[in-house]
């Protein structure tokens, strides 16, 4: 497992050098993008990057070994998004970073933590909805007397958050949504599912970041850990 979550962070390091890449020509771009199309960009130049294969190397999952690419996103949105530095009190003109938690979350934007959670759960709706099909994968299996997708025993937990240990765990906490299994069609599912990781995104104070708005310590907490 340690050369597979080695593999991971290789693959991060490239994520967020595209992502710095890619902020680097925005530079270019802002200061005359207006306020309609900040969010269109956003998600053409960093989000994009994000979500390629984001199920395979976003089970590195880990808050520490996603920093980097949530650092990268924060750095994007106070370029595109125009947030002014904060000036720090009794520091002589010295300016802080500005907040990019309340712009997340009023644009209806994810951090990299979300966004790996979003795309597992959508996937995982997907084999639920067909599980009765004829032919269909049997990548994640389902419990025949409930909704819960069945978690793997054995050496696959020695990956922690590996995409098949990770996707029935974290199906398992979505499920508890009050009506969220209600939603058959692909479109209103995951306008529930969004909404709700934003709500958890969005908890505690408006401007700064907690553990609870990231998918580990939330998952971990709604299960009663």
């Amino acid at each position: 497992s340690s050369g597979i979550n080695a593999e991971y962070g290789v693959h991060i390091k490239r994520v967020t050098s595209s992502l710095n890449r890619n902020i680097g020509a925005l530079r270019h771009l802002c200061p005359r993008l207006p306020p309609c199309l900040r969010k269109t960009v956003y998600c053409a130049f960093i989000q994009s990057h994000i979500l390629f294969a984001i199920t395979v190397w976003g089970s590195a999952g880990r808050l520490s070994k996603l920093l980097p690419i949530f650092t990268a996103q924060k750095k994007a949105i106070r370029l595109i998004f125009k947030l002014p530095r904060l000036c720090i009190p009794g520091s002589s003109g010295i300016r802080a970073p500005a907040h990019t938690k309340s712009t997340f979350n009023t644009s209806g934007l994810l951090s990299v933590h979300n966004l790996y959670s979003l795309t597992i759960i959508r996937e995982a709706h997907s084999y639920f909805t067909s599980r009765c099909s004829p032919g269909s994968s049997k990548i994640l299996r389902f419990s025949e007397h409930s909704k819960r997708a069945i978690i793997p025993s054995g050496m696959i937990k020695t990956l922690g958050n590996n995409y098949l240990f990770a996707a029935p765990k974290l199906w398992n906490i979505a499920i508890k949504i009050n009506g969220i299994v209600d939603h058959v069609g692909e479109r209103s599912f995951n306008a529930v599912l969004r909404c709700w990781l934003l709500q958890q995104q969005s908890m505690g104070d408006t401007d700064e970041w907690n553990e609870d708005n990231f998918t580990e310590k939330m998952i971990d907490r709604l299960a009663g850990k």
